[in-house]
């Protein structure tokens, strides 16, 4: 019996060792992610109920517990492993490093990649470690407000970063992926931006009770189809009760939530508010969430209580058929980017500036704006060090819409160097606009 204790103790021992060692806190999160009128942050639980809901529910399993997929774990020898998705942040000093696309190069957003020294990927406590899986690896630049996502990242024996396919977005802005484009997930969807992340549901607590974005989960069997705003199917079949890559689920409304403890309610709120998005193909109802050593894992189980017939599939034409729709955008535009009047004078009060696009863009991007009255315009390029490089427009002009095509390859005779850029709108009436982007030549 003593020998017993000791070889238990000693196993204790182990896993707390594990714990204390290996854990991953991830840092809180206060910068923007997207604009909130992008439709991932977009409430849905106002929206009709897909017409084919029940058909679609019963394929992914109506008797099936939704799975979060985040937390600890212990393996069959005692050791901890962690389930979730870590991020790394960096600013603007981290040195790029090329990065190797190893899948979907001609899909893949081009390095270099500010890659810090020791990253954090999923499913392993370090980048040495060569443990098959997604290995996921995001990358925020809290500076520039720029994400870096890519799977299959590994590191060769040169040194030098392999992923299967990289993806840039950037944080302040609407714009999608090219059509047909995948991403480090299939339906060419951001992570970071899905994930549950221990802050948000922390603050939530102390506000509105929920957070304010959809929540990323997988489905086994999927249509070959996409909808707005995935751009990418990973499917041969094309049963209609499969769900095509970006469907949006949510939680029925009259699903009683008052039995779980306060951080599950915030989840559970969430999904009744602005639901899950299938972003990927893997085990059904499996959701995501940050991986960080604050999470209790026995409440996060409670979560298990929750069945896919708890769920409904959502309809979410009145945005797709509403005046203005642009499918490059992610913009819900039956609510945003549509000019203010005056109830009086039925004219625009005010300039708009909007996000240039293709955005992140490679050669040629397009800046468009607005003017409610005849100015004097001003639209100017930058760098991060708010040196001009380039006057697009200088003159009077009458009010309307505008456009004005920037190519990054031949500013001025000026060699362009890859990052963040801002440009200007101002008049001399006083509006003054400035938004950023990014050039990825």
């Amino acid at each position: 019996m003593k020998g017993i204790r000791i070889i238990s103790v000693l196993k204790l021992a182990v896993i707390l060792f594990f714990k204390m060692t290996q854990a991953q806190q991830m840092p809180d999160f206060r910068g923007q992610v997207f604009p909130s009128n992008h439709a991932l942050n977009m409430p849905v639980d106002n929206l009709p109920v897909h017409p084919n809901s029940a058909n679609i529910i019963k394929s992914i399993g109506s008797d099936v517990a939704i799975h979060p997929d985040f937390g600890t774990v212990y393996d069959d020898e005692g050791t901890l492993r962690p389930m979730g998705i870590p991020f790394n942040v960096v600013g603007s000093n981290q040195p790029l490093v090329p990065i190797i696309w190893d899948l979907y190069g001609d899909e893949s957003d081009p390095g270099p990649w500010p890659v810090p020294e020791n990253p954090f990927i999923e499913t392993v406590f370090d980048w040495r470690d060569q443990t098959p899986g997604d290995r996921h690896m995001l990358i925020i630049d809290t500076i520039a407000n720029i994400l870096y996502e890519t799977g299959n990242v590994y590191k060769d024996s040169e040194g030098n970063w392999h992923g299967g396919c990289g993806a840039v977005f950037d944080l302040n802005s609407n714009n999608l992926r090219p059509e047909t484009w995948t991403s480090a997930d299939a339906a060419g969807l951001p992570i970071f931006p899905l994930l549950i992340r221990f802050d948000e549901v922390e603050r939530a607590l102390t506000s509105d009770g929920v957070i304010h974005h959809a929540i990323r989960f997988t489905v086994r069997k999927t249509r070959k189809e996409y909808i707005w705003p995935a751009r990418h199917y990973a499917s041969s079949s094309t049963n209609p009760d499969y769900p095509p890559m970006g469907l949006r689920f949510r939680l029925k409304a009259d699903v009683d939530i008052s039995q779980f403890s306060p951080r599950a309610q915030v989840i559970l709120r969430t999904m009744k508010k602005y639901g899950f998005i299938v972003a990927d193909n893997g085990s059904n109802w499996y959701f995501q969430g940050t991986h960080d050593d604050r999470w209790n894992d026995d409440e996060i189980n409670t979560l298990k209580n929750i069945y896919g017939r708890d769920f409904e599939a959502v309809d979410i034409s009145p945005w797709i058929n509403s005046p203005g729709f642009n499918p490059n955008s992610a913009a819900v535009p039956s609510l945003v980017d549509i000019p203010v009047f005056s109830s009086e004078k039925k004219m625009l009060i005010e300039c708009r500036l909007y996000q240039n696009f293709p955005n992140p863009f490679k050669d040629n991007t397009v800046i468009c704006y607005e003017l409610p009255a005849y100015d004097h315009v001003m639209v100017r390029i930058f760098d991060i060090l708010g040196n001009e490089i380039a006057v697009l427009v200088n003159e009077k002009q009458e009010a309307g819409q505008y456009s004005v095509k920037w190519n990054g390859l031949n500013a001025g005779g000026q060699k362009m160097t890859k990052g963040l850029y801002i440009y200007q709108l101002q008049t001399i009436s006083g509006f003054n606009i400035i938004k950023r982007m990014l050039f990825m030549p």
